[in-house]
């Protein structure tokens, strides 16, 4: 995996989160919350000042960033070939550092972001979620399946189930959380299908399923 810095890349996250609210997480307030005084209209020269000002320290970042994922890589990719019976362990991962707490991530080119601020335990469930979402729609679109809301609600309720696992809770060193609000009444319906140990795809159509009902 590729653990880089990408100036630009946080120029368009400012502009597509600066106010953005999705399942009642609000981005923009995060975003805020560290940078109260970027705006739309000096959001480019803030940014410029900021990677200039801060590059020491996004540089030990960096380094550090690079030893949460060889903390976590086996178990995580040992856990997802157990459920999903394919290794994706040789696949090419880009990691980006950001400035802000967003941690968006790009199903089409495997590339995230990871809040520089995180600490360490925090930057490894973050690394942790989005290597799972890679995996969970890979999976998916082999099954031919089409993205839709539904689709990406199933993607963060999985995360919660699959990352306390406890082979990957005990190296990630924290419980993975629910991160959007709006989806704790499914993450409960979902659970009980889980409980029936079915097999990958059956889960996850069965659990589309449910979803689209619920709607």
């Amino acid at each position: 995996m590729k653990i880089e810095l990408n100036k630009q890349l946080d120029k368009e996250v400012y502009l597509a989160f600066h106010d953005a609210v999705v399942g009642g997480a609000d981005f923009g307030q995060k975003i805020k919350d560290t940078h109260p005084t970027i705006s739309k209209e000096n959001y480019n020269e803030y940014i410029d000042t900021y990677y200039q000002e801060y590059s020491n320290e996004l540089q030990t970042i960096l380094n550090e960033t690079q030893k949460c994922f060889n903390d976590i890589k086996e178990a995580l990719f040992s856990q997802l070939k157990n459920y999903f019976d394919i290794d994706y362990s040789n696949e090419e991962y880009t990691c980006n550092l950001s400035i802000f707490n967003c941690n968006p991530r790009y199903i089409e080119t495997k590339t995230f972001q990871v809040f520089y601020k995180k600490p360490y335990h925090l930057k490894k469930e973050v690394i942790a979620h989005e290597l799972t979402h890679f995996a969970f729609y890979d999976f998916c679109h082999q099954l031919e399946i089409k993205d839709s809301k539904e689709l990406w609600e199933l993607s963060e309720i999985f995360n919660v189930i699959f990352l306390n696992l406890e082979p990957l809770r005990s190296v990630i060193g924290d419980e993975e959380l629910l991160f959007y609000p709006d989806l704790k009444d499914k993450l409960e319906s979902v659970k009980l299908i889980w409980q029936k140990h079915l097999s990958a795809k059956d889960f996850i159509l069965s659990s589309l399923e449910l979803l689209i009902k619920i709607q």
